[in-house]
């Protein structure tokens, strides 16, 4: 079966290239660390002897959830190398924020067996964790050969890819037949992972680690922001987050009612994806909105505040801003819910005690989605009609935005603990902690 899956995987890549190398015209020496994707890491990633840890963590909300738990195991085992790797470049890009002082971080292979190999005679991983479902077939079977440990941490399977696993289940049995333990988001996982194939006695419900990851403070561009919007006078202010294709051209007349109800309003737009950013700018040209782009604001506090004076939408188009400017949002619409992609993470505004909006495609958050709504801590909207509705209640009331903060805030707080649960699966491999660390449940993240 593994040659029929590598010979299909090489396929793909055969039929995808051209896009790909489309994309990265005239770029191609340096985009995206090539040769990685092969296996080829870099020298100074050479391990003498086997003791690494690797972290794979796909792109940027798994590279947040893991955050904390990377933090502690280098607290409680400072002796350990670890390597990060990701599939997207926003993801390194995360990481290179989030987690800047580990021993290495790399593109993951293409899923060949000979690119795999290569990567684990550099790096020499006694520890290899997977973060959420990243099962890729020979990774996880080159891992089993190179005699690493493979654990799998806030694993996850969505409504949406589950019945198709269930097509293929004799297949991932196979493949999670090299998997010492799944860590489990909840029992509705759990309970997937185990008619998949995996091993009961080999899955525990850890819990979410998103729950326990913690935004980036106020940067640089957010504090000028914030003392722009208190000169200009500019509130109430709405963050729509990661928004996904087709669902700008639904806020936009949302937000127009909103501005007549509420004329010193301001929006920042955050599209998910950066190769979208000029498709949105278009978008706003075409719908009149008034709109000015992050990238194109002065440096000076004065000088910015009357660009928003000026305009009724910040877009912004820039990587890894976003999670520190929830600090200062009225109301945050998470995107990716009012068409139907799954949604987003909602924790990073529930820590900041914002109230939050989203749609009724949440099927990729659906357990944090559900939990927020039953605690009355988030408001769900079924189109933009009844987004635009909530949104003047909200404005009219800053009593409920409270309530609604406060109740999201006591939920994050409520489920917190999933990295001290993971550790001590991780720890059977690892050994006890050095003596000088500190118990993981008196640190925060």
């Amino acid at each position: 079966m593994r040659f029929l899956y590598s010979f299909l995987f090489t396929l793909g890549v055969l039929l995808t290239a051209p896009y790909y190398l489309w994309r990265l015209r005239g770029n191609i020496a340096s985009a995206a660390d090539w040769r990685e994707r092969f296996g080829f890491l870099p020298r100074a990633f050479q391990q003498s002897a086997r003791g690494a840890i690797w972290i794979h963590a796909v792109s940027v909300g798994e590279t947040m959830a893991v955050a904390s738990l990377v933090r502690e195991i280098q607290q409680r085992h400072p002796g350990r190398k670890i390597f990060l790797s990701h599939v997207t470049v926003a993801g390194r890009k995360a990481g290179e924020s989030r987690l800047p002082d580990i021993d290495g971080r790399f593109l993951l292979p293409l899923d060949w067996a000979s690119s795999m190999r290569r990567a684990f005679r550099r790096i020499r991983p006694e520890l290899l964790v997977v973060v959420e479902t990243e099962l890729w077939p020979n990774l996880l079977r080159v891992a089993r050969e190179a005699g690493a440990r493979v654990v799998v941490v806030n694993g996850r399977i969505s409504d949406r890819s589950f019945p198709r696993y269930r097509w293929i289940r004799f297949f991932f049995h196979s493949v999670l037949g090299n998997v010492d333990w799944i860590c489990a988001q909840s029992n509705v996982d759990a309970e997937r992972f185990h008619s998949l194939g995996a091993a009961r006695g080999r899955i525990v419900v850890t819990g979410n680690l998103k729950f326990d990851a913690r935004p980036p403070e106020l940067g640089e561009f957010a504090q000028r922001l914030a003392r722009a919007l208190a000169t200009s006078d500019r509130r109430p202010l709405l963050v729509a987050a990661s928004t996904m294709p087709g669902e700008e051209g639904l806020l936009i007349p949302v937000w127009h009612q909103v501005r007549a109800r509420n004329p010193r309003a301001m929006l920042i737009l955050a599209p998910r994806h950066p190769a979208r950013f000029e498709e949105v700018a278009s978008l706003l040209e075409e719908r009149r909105s008034g709109f000015v782009r992050r990238t194109r604001l002065a440096a000076e506090g004065q000088t910015l505040a009357s660009q928003l004076e000026r305009a009724e939408i910040l877009l912004l188009d820039t990587i890894g801003e976003l999670a520190g400017i929830f600090e200062l949002a009225d109301a945050v619409f998470m995107g990716g819910s009012l068409v139907p992609t799954g949604g987003h993470n909602v924790l990073e505004p529930a820590y900041w005690a914002k109230p939050i909006l989203f749609g009724p495609h949440m099927h990729n958050f659906r357990d944090i989605a559900q939990l927020l709504l039953n605690q009355n801590a988030a408001i769900q909207v079924q189109d933009a009609a009844s987004l635009s509705a909530k949104l003047d209640a909200l404005f009219s009331h800053p009593e409920r935005r409270n309530q609604l903060g406060a109740a999201a805030r006591k939920v994050l707080d409520d489920q917190r603990g999933a990295t001290v649960r993971v550790l001590e699966i991780l720890e059977q491999w690892l050994g006890p902690p050095s003596t000088d660390a500190p118990p993981a449940n008196q640190r925060t993240s």
